[in-house]
């Protein structure tokens, strides 16, 4: 068995995995915000790890991680205000393989082998949560950098003048069309229309949101995001021309809201038909449990 861990900007998901890729037992925790947030992160997967060997002999550790990694070292994790964390110490302690991979190429990874990807050759992932994760796969083949973890596409500039990115820039694609910031917009406007006590698990935003898609202010906001979204996936469009590109994340579960107006507006747009058509524009199947399947993935 495999161990298969998903770090996310809020939250951690760690996963018993059978060598067919299917996840045998899950364990969630929501990030808490800590002082010492990367010995936090360890501690925590310590004792999860401890609690899986109990189930299963296990043979490989995968950890898909929002940075950059160079071997069990990662760099960058802007989202979680980590400058660097060493995953060395796990490796050694349990004694058992291990390997550190970026999340975005996790989830592709699994998604490419199992998902919405496989029957295609060259395609785009990319995952729109906390931050935007992504790969590229040309020839079948995930691209891979030397320098660095590379295929950030999320710090593509669409707007030279825009808004700070946690990353340091203005006008990243991430700072626009991330759904931790269309949810966070969403709430402030929610709150305007209940009361400043409104409060609602993340889960059923989506439902409120739908009660209130003629109020002016949501529908702003929605209207902002698919043109935001329309200009990061038509660059990306013109530098990668895939096959697919499969959108992941928790976008997954806002189809009716942003997808579907999405797939809707960019059939219209004359300014990406300087391609015979538009390639695939499909959901991830995985869900949130493709990181940590794909993390699994040599």
């Amino acid at each position: 068995m495999k161990i298969g861990i998903d770090i996310g900007g809020s939250h951690i998901g760690v996963a018993l995995v059978n060598e067919d890729g299917e996840i045998v037992k899950k364990i969630e925790q929501d990030i808490i915000k800590k002082n010492n947030m990367a010995q936090y992160i360890i501690n925590y997967l310590d004792s999860v790890i401890d609690q899986l060997k109990e189930i299963a002999n296990i043979d490989y550790i995968g950890i898909g991680v929002p940075g950059n990694p160079k071997g069990t070292v990662v760099t960058k994790l802007d989202n979680l205000g980590i400058e660097s964390i060493d995953f060395s110490e796990i490796g050694k302690k349990h004694n058992i393989k291990m390997h550190v991979i970026n999340d975005g190429k996790a989830a592709a990874l699994a998604e490419k082998k199992y998902g919405a990807m496989k029957e295609y050759n060259d395609c785009v992932f990319l995952g729109l949560g906390t931050g935007i994760g992504a790969a590229v796969f040309l020839d079948n083949k995930l691209l891979k950098a030397k320098r660095n973890s590379g295929f950030e596409l999320a710090h593509i500039i669409i707007d030279k003048n825009g808004i700070p990115c946690t990353c340091g820039k203005r006008g990243c694609f991430e700072a626009y069309c991330s759904i931790k910031k269309f949810k966070n917009n969403a709430l402030e406007i929610l709150k305007n229309i209940y009361g400043d006590e409104f409060s609602i698990p993340t889960i059923e935003l989506p439902n409120e949101i739908k009660k209130n898609i003629y109020n002016v202010k949501i529908k702003e906001l929605i209207d902002m995001f698919i043109e935001d979204l329309i200009v990061g996936v038509s660059n990306i469009i013109d530098i990668f021309e895939p096959e697919v590109i499969c959108f992941g994340g928790s976008f997954v579960y806002f189809k009716e809201i942003l997808y579907d107006r999405f797939i809707s507006e960019m059939k219209k747009r004359k300014y990406v038909y300087n391609k015979e058509s538009l390639p695939e524009m499909v959901l991830a199947e995985l869900k949130n449990d493709a990181g940590m399947i794909g993390s699994t993935i040599d």
